[in-house]
């Protein structure tokens, strides 16, 4: 029986600090017309008890009530109530009060200890912020927990691998973003089950190696994702890794089986009525037609993803449907239908530039070819620079390799002596690309 009394006592004396110190009070505070702050400092220490109408007061007096502060741990109930709020904020699209409630419980769980739900606030932060496009917290964020001598289990180190590489990715570091999906690669073999996680980390990684021309590799992990999408019944997932692999035959060439599983993915999105993936795989589709040369068929093709892009509000994938159909009127010698798209992708993305540095760089190339076919040799070389000056803001090396490579044999061809340094460039590019490309 002392024993329990003991234990009861040292409950309620530890929670009302925890709440005493919450709400920013000192003893005296607290304490004042109640009982003396001896008696105060001795329950908080467990030594004795207060009578309960006193200890009702209190626990109005920090916004609780009394049956919080005589629960076992009411703090840490409490912090779980409310990050279970977060969640549903989350489920109901409020992503505003969401961080709200997960913020409160990341600080709280800081400050008292729990780094069990400290974890857990954490990454429903860093997902949320990521979902807003706030990366650059979420790179900070993470960089201070792996830093951290928190309890990290090999699934809370692969998850924060992957949200870091998302934030990396999306705010235009695609290498460092590869170097992050590749560190989630090597803890999944030590994680059980966490099926969405693993799809998620093959995923972004066929789609890395896709924009490095690791073309293989980056089927190899799209028929990875496949398999996870289909071992656990995800309709959508493996629609998804479908097209991403069609995107990767067609990179290898495939044409006709890359052609086959586009219009097939199209079709089953098309009946699910899944409009963002009827979007990308139709501009997909078109950009395979406009590189095998069937211009009909690319421009039929483009023009429905633009469509369903304008519809959906999408900048950044109308920027990328209006580049390809750019393309392909500059192919077809429409020089001026194709600076109207691309001064449409200029002026989209100007809203957007984090999102979208991939396609104002490649609108000043396209540009760049237009005012070369002109005449315009030192327009061209302008365009060009502005081009590799975007990558590099954004530490894209692979797309400026080609670039610079491209831009320094249209010099030498010239004799024009800036061809040395535009292969320069590319020498370096090229290194830092071959230094990524040895890491898997």
């Amino acid at each position: 029986m002392t024993l329990a009394i003991d234990e009861r006592n040292r409950l309620i004396g530890e929670n009302l600090r925890k709440y005493r110190l919450l709400k920013g009070l000192t003893q005296d505070e607290l304490a004042e017309g109640l009982c003396s702050v001896s008696q105060l400092s001795k329950v908080e220490n467990g030594k004795t008890y207060l009578k309960r109408t006193i200890l009702k007061e209190m626990a109005n007096r920090l916004g609780v009530t009394v049956e919080r502060i005589e629960s076992e741990d009411a703090l840490l109930e409490e912090l779980s109530e409310t990050l279970q709020l977060a969640k549903d904020s989350r489920t109901a699209g409020n992503l505003t009060k969401a961080l709200e409630f997960v913020e409160q419980v990341v600080e709280r769980a800081r400050a008292f200890e729990y780094p069990e739900l400290l974890l857990q606030g954490i990454q429903l932060q860093c997902s949320l912020l990521n979902t807003i496009n706030e990366r650059e917290k979420v790179i900070q964020i993470v960089h201070d927990v792996l830093s951290d001598d928190l309890p990290l289990t090999a699934e809370d180190r692969l998850f924060f691998h992957l949200e870091v590489g998302l934030a990396y990715e999306h705010s235009g570091h695609l290498s460092a973003a590869y170097d992050s999906y590749c560190r989630a690669d090597q803890e999944i073999d030590l994680v059980q089950g966490n099926y969405e996680t693993r799809y998620r980390v093959y995923y972004s990684l066929s789609r890395s190696h896709l924009a490095m021309n690791n073309n293989r590799t980056a089927l190899r992990y799209a028929e990875k994702a496949e398999m996870v999408a289909t071992e656990i019944k995800r309709h959508l997932w493996r629609l998804r890794a479908s097209g991403l692999r069609a995107t990767v035959l067609h990179r290898l060439e495939v044409y006709e089986l890359a052609e086959q599983l586009f219009l097939e993915t199209l079709q089953e999105a098309q009946d699910n009525q899944f409009l963002l993936d009827v979007l990308i795989l139709n501009n997909n589709l078109g950009c395979m037609y406009l590189d095998i040369g069937k211009n009909g068929q690319a421009f039929s093709y483009l023009n429905r993803a633009l469509k369903v892009s304008e519809i959906l509000n999408h900048q950044q994938f109308m920027c990328d449907s209006l580049l390809h159909l750019a393309e392909l009127y500059f192919r077809n010698g429409e020089s001026k239908q194709a600076i109207q798209q691309i001064q449409r992708v200029l002026e989209l993305s100007s809203q957007i530039p984090k999102q979208t540095y991939q396609e104002r760089a490649k609108a000043h190339r396209i540009l760049g070819w237009v005012k070369k076919s002109e005449g315009d040799f030192e327009g061209y070389i302008t365009q060009m620079e502005n081009a590799l000056n975007i990558c590099d803001e954004n530490f894209v090396v692979f797309e400026a390799y080609e670039m610079a490579k491209e831009t320094a044999e249209e010099l030498y061809q010239k004799q024009d002596s800036r061809a040395v340094e535009f292969y320069r460039k590319a020498v370096q590019y090229n290194e830092k690309a071959l230094e990524y490309g040895k890491r898997r």
